[in-house]
């Protein structure tokens, strides 16, 4: 029986406060549909990106989006298949998200069949791993170091349903969403039930346990840009407190500290973003502030790395440096960026 063990310090209990309050604020943000639809789009495409990217994918955030288009990448086929999977597994969280009810096995395979199909061998699309592995670390001088043992893969479909019934049993014992969703995140990844894929299939079914548990953050919040920052903190703080090899049951707290501070630091990202663009947001002349599909997709390229400039904005929307100019004037006269530098050092950073 799965029973993870966490202390909810204080640490843990401000941030989920302070997660809540941002909820809410957001929840009652007046919202046009086309403007929240464009948003949803980049957040897809946000986490089509530093998903796949967490794994080693080079494309680009704006060759994804050429990817979602349809359109021809130059870029190796498996990096574009993985991109195009994920974009796929997005589709089917979706989908499952409308549904009520708790996860099921069948929906992880599905999952799986999705995220690795045409990167594995088919006997191994969609299945749990027949095999031990084995976490290994690259140490850069043609040396391996053993990172983590997974369980043995006679005990995964008991691990998974262990676990399963532990989602049930927390949702019924009213555990906040975020702990519960943390703790899959952490218990999933750790039993490595497929043989490639793991992390992937892990980042999606947590979004979509959030989505099930009510909360989506209007399917906007991209925990992965989180994940991404830092790569290498993230595996330390998925492997922080199991040692080299899994134990039911260990400690939780220390990766529960690490996911709360992503999601507080994602959900800000989501509030600011909110506002930044106009939703709620008003001009001096009282006026709402519209913007095209062009100057949402600058917000939200200034949103995830925080400062842009006009040869940017001539690369991701495939325009002349003069029109790019003209997206920025409006941008800064409504207020919602602000010019920092000056010549050729000049770029754009949010008006917050």
């Amino acid at each position: 029986m799965f029973q993870p063990k966490y202390t909810i310090t204080s640490s843990i209990l401000s941030k989920i406060a302070e997660i809540v309050e941002i909820k809410a604020a957001v929840e009652r943000s007046r919202v046009l549909p086309l403007n929240e639809a464009q948003l949803r789009r980049q957040a897809i495409l946000r986490m089509a990106h530093t998903s796949t990217s967490i794994e080693g994918n080079k494309l680009a955030q704006f060759e994804v989006g050429k990817v979602f288009e349809g359109k021809t990448v130059r870029a190796p086929q498996k990096d574009i298949l993985e991109v195009e999977n994920y974009l796929n597994g997005l589709k089917l969280m979706d989908q499952l998200s409308k549904l009520s009810g708790d996860l099921t096995l069948n929906e992880i395979l599905r999952t799986h069949k999705i995220i690795i199909n045409g990167l594995v061998e088919k006997e191994k699309v969609g299945k749990i791993r027949p095999a031990d592995v084995y976490v290994l670390d690259d140490l850069g001088d043609g040396r391996e170091e053993l990172r983590f043992k997974a369980p043995p893969a006679s005990k995964v479909n008991k691990l998974l349903t262990d676990l399963l019934n532990w989602l049930k049993t927390a949702k019924k014992d009213k555990i906040h969403p975020i702990l519960i969703a943390g703790i899959f995140h952490l218990e999933f990844v750790s039993i490595h039930p497929f043989t490639d894929g793991n992390g992937r299939v892990a980042r999606l079914l947590t979004q979509l346990l959030l989505y099930r548990l009510k909360w989506d953050f209007r399917k906007i919040i991209v925990l992965e840009d989180y994940y991404n920052l830092d790569r290498l903190a993230y595996y330390n703080a998925l492997h922080s407190e199991e040692g080299k090899t899994y134990v039911q049951g260990r400690e939780f707290t220390s990766w529960l500290e690490y996911f709360a501070t992503g999601f507080l630091v994602e959900a800000k990202k989501v509030s600011e973003k909110i506002q930044s663009i106009g939703y709620g947001k008003v001009s001096e002349k009282s006026e709402q502030i519209f913007l095209d599909k062009g100057e949402i997709q600058i917000m939200d390229f200034l949103s995830t790395t925080g400062k842009i400039t006009s040869d940017d904005i001539s690369d991701i929307l495939n325009i002349t440096k003069r029109s790019a100019q003209l997206k920025l004037k409006k941008l800064l006269t409504n207020k919602l960026i602000k010019i920092q530098g000056s010549g050729p050092s000049t770029y754009y950073i949010l008006n917050k």
